[in-house]
């Protein structure tokens, strides 16, 4: 049997099929977690996500869903993971290299 985290990660990829997901959050119910866990699990599922491919979905615009958290939740983890890259860019200096490229 899968992990609770294998679970929800399944649950939460876009690429998972309809019925693989309906399958998987059948099984997250039984196994009797509850709600505020299964939250927990997928922000940090998200927060994850979103920290290894902050570039990409900054430069694709790309639109989640998730299936697990209310939108309000997976904003909030986006919004916390944009801002620490912000910071960590603004340490490093990055923020302010195009004014050394002339642009």
């Amino acid at each position: 049997m899968p992990s609770v985290e294998e679970l929800i990660g399944n649950i939460e990829n876009a690429k998972t099929p309809e019925s693989e997901r309906e399958k998987d959050i059948s099984q997250l119910n039984l196994l009797g977690i509850g709600a505020a866990e299964i939250e927990e699990k997928a922000y940090s599922y998200w927060q994850n996500y979103f920290a290894e491919n902050i570039e990409y979905v900054l430069s694709n615009r790309i639109v989640f869903i998730s299936h697990l958290l209310p939108d309000v939740l997976l904003n909030q983890c986006f919004t916390d993971v944009f801002m620490e890259y912000q910071q960590r860019k603004k340490d490093l200096g990055i923020d302010d290299i195009k004014k050394f490229w002339g642009w």
